[in-house]
């Protein structure tokens, strides 16, 4: 089975040091347990991005929006070829439309 290439934008970048900065505050065992979660939900990407839904908003699935959840945030990923481009990661609770 031929891999997807898994490519973070900086926006997702920076999302990403964020998390891991406010976890590590709190503590540094749940910042290990999330970057242990998301080495894993990328292996799925890499492997099999398209069992992942499609965005339940209506104008983040027109522009090809899929999820995938990890711990309390959203993956917000698209597809192009063998590409998955992760766009923004997101609190699960926040009004994710208005960033996206």
């Amino acid at each position: 089975m031929e891999e997807y290439n898994v490519i973070i934008s900086s926006a997702g970048q920076n999302d990403f040091l964020e998390i891991t900065e406010f976890l590590e505050l709190l503590s540094p065992e749940e910042a290990t347990v999330y970057l242990d979660s998301v080495l894993e939900k990328t292996r799925i990407l890499a492997a099999t991005p398209e069992i992942c839904p499609f965005a339940r908003d209506s104008q983040l699935r027109l522009r090809g929006y899929r999820v995938l959840s990890v711990d309390n945030y959203i993956f917000f990923f698209t597809m192009s070829g063998k590409n998955v481009y992760i766009r923004r990661i997101l609190y699960a609770r926040r009004q994710y439309d208005r960033v996206l």
